[in-house]
């Protein structure tokens, strides 16, 4: 993204908050269906600070404020229920927002995947007014992304790691993720509102400290701004830890994201050592904590001696695997030194000096 003349500021670790919309021709299809004047005007809450009204019009609440197309939780079809006018529609709805409805409300929102919007054309008695849908559908939220380039490196520009999230329901209907789908579809030039979250993820103050970072996939991102980081103080003139790297993903050909500017940061001296862990590419599976396991020396001299700092980023299942790496590591280092230490307590120290960060979900 060109950042222009906002004078947008970013950190290293940060997230970039994307304000999407709607796809306009499911808004104009709902809007068609539901009977609504696509430019009366209505009072709907801010999408950045709800408890403040503003006054948009129909087509603007429904693509910028309203998660009509979001999936709507148990709560919705209670509330919904309320304005039902067939009583076998209302008991159906009051079921499913019940103990008794779960294993078909599970259903519903795994499988079938439905949105606010289907379950309104599903129940068609139920026909709150435009005022009691904003008070009962979610408002739409940002979307974040955690910021793939330092802007001390492109001052002008901000980048994201996006996977364009896609599917096709049981029903053959076309499916797809709000934001990722929203910035797929932008055209060059297209204003985008975001806005910046900041992270607990930081860079160690001094250059000479390692970074061992371990991710998943589009995890990658602030990664990126840590290398880009590391190579313009290299650029400088200055001396700089060594930098270790885990990616994993199932596929090289497919998901070895910014492979190639990985491979040139190694070759110039930035990076120090990319384990690389593309788990279907081989009969057995291999992880990233299978690449940490089998460069324990590294690891061990990189963020005990050298008083590294280690961050893992993406989903949360690969931290218990990983975690138990670096105990290894610590209890491997203490008994060549002939020390005993508590692993896991060592750990906890670690986190508290920001040696040990994760940003997960």
């Amino acid at each position: 993204f060109d950042l222009g003349d906002s004078g947008l500021t970013y950190d290293i670790g940060e997230a970039l908050g994307v304000h999407a919309e709607n796809n306009p021709e499911d808004v104009d299809a709902f809007i068609k269906f539901y009977g609504l004047d696509p430019n009366a005007i209505v009072e709907v809450p801010n999408r950045d600070d709800p408890s403040v009204l503003e006054n948009r019009t129909v087509y603007q609440a429904l693509s910028q404020n309203i998660d009509l197309f979001g999936r709507p939780p148990k709560r919705f079809y209670e509330a919904l229920a309320e304005f039902a006018t067939d009583e076998k529609e209302k008991k159906e709805l009051l079921t499913l927002a019940s103990p008794a409805g779960a294993t078909e409300f599970k259903r519903r929102a795994e499988v079938d995947t439905v949105t606010y919007a289907d379950i309104l054309l599903e129940f068609r008695s139920a026909h709150p007014s435009f005022h009691d849908l904003v008070r009962i559908v979610s408002p739409l939220k940002r979307r974040e992304y955690s910021i793939a380039s330092c802007q001390k490196v492109t001052p002008d520009t901000v980048a994201l790691m996006v996977v364009v999230v896609n599917w096709v329901d049981p029903r053959g209907r076309d499916r797809f993720g709000l934001a990722s789908h929203y910035l797929s579809k932008l055209k060059p030039g297209t204003p985008v509102t975001v806005s910046v979250k900041p992270s607990v993820m930081k860079l160690p103050p001094l250059p000479t400290q390692p970074i061992i970072m371990a991710g998943l996939v589009t995890a990658l991102a602030p990664f990126r701004a840590c290398v880009q980081h590391r190579a313009m103080e290299k650029a400088q003139g200055k001396e700089i830890g060594s930098v270790l790297l885990y990616l994993g993903s199932r596929h090289q050909r497919e998901e070895y994201c910014y492979g190639e500017e990985w491979e040139a940061y190694r070759a110039a001296g930035v990076i120090t050592m990319i384990g690389t862990a593309f788990s279907r590419d081989q009969p057995q599976k291999i992880y990233i904590q299978d690449r940490m396991r089998q460069t324990l020396p590294e690891i061990i001299k990189a963020y005990i001696h050298e008083k590294g700092a280690f961050y893992l980023c993406g989903p949360t299942w690969p931290v218990p695997d990983v975690t138990s790496v670096l105990e290894e590591a610590i209890a491997m280092d203490a008994k060549a030194q002939g020390k005993k230490v508590d692993p896991r307590r060592e750990i906890e120290q670690l986190k508290d000096e920001g040696r040990y960060v994760l940003e997960v979900y």
